[in-house]
């Protein structure tokens, strides 16, 4: 599989034993624009979880900073991510999405990330996933160390609204940031209209 800026696979809603993959941490798709300030698709949440800046308001991203306060924010260049299937069960389907810090500095990640699914052509799949729950405290990632968020959908035929094509791209961008990791091929499928991030925790 060919994974674009960093990624992992995750299996349909059927099938449960998809092991996990990890990105490698080449570059993204040309039909997806990374470079810190790019815009955001129509309907895309703002990733850094509040209102969405304007470009010249935008940072940005190298590497995990570090300040004399304490560790900064983790960058997109300083993460790579992993993803596989969780346990399913009341026709409930999750995923968890695994962010470590791949640098070598504690980072932190506070709030939601912006997750899509993308065409090749680079247009938006059905809705980015909604907020679920609440925002969270900030986390504390150490070198070599992980945080997670969980997707939320349902089991196809639940809410017999069908199910939205499959991906050839997740999109993630991790809160505060807008440069994207990217998953070639994520094998993820949402039912019922619903598609749900939590926000990142230890």
């Amino acid at each position: 599989m060919a994974v674009v800026a960093l990624a992992a696979g995750a299996v349909g809603c059927k099938d449960k034993d998809s092991p996990s993959a990890v990105s490698t941490g080449s570059t993204g798709p040309a039909a997806e624009s990374t470079a810190p300030g790019a815009p955001i698709a129509p309907g895309e949440p703002d990733p850094a979880g509040t209102a969405t800046p304007s470009a010249s308001a935008v940072t940005p991203a190298t590497s995990a900073p570090a300040t004399g306060s304490g560790p900064g924010r983790c960058t997109t260049k300083a993460l790579s991510m992993s993803l596989k299937q969780g346990d399913t069960g009341a026709g409930q389907v999750h995923y968890r999405l695994t962010l470590v810090n791949k640098s070598s500095a504690s980072c932190t990640l506070t709030g939601f990330p912006g997750v899509s699914l993308i065409r090749r052509d680079g247009s938006v799949i059905g809705e980015p996933a909604e907020r679920e729950g609440a925002a969270g405290r900030t986390t504390v990632i150490k070198a070599g160390d992980s945080a997670e968020v969980t997707l939320h959908t349902l089991n196809r035929g639940i809410k017999g609204s069908g199910c939205w094509d499959r991906p050839d791209y997740l999109r993630v961008y991790p809160p505060g940031s807008r440069e994207a990791l990217t998953l070639a091929n994520p094998q993820l499928l949402v039912c019922g209209d619903l598609f749900t991030t939590t926000a990142v925790s230890g």
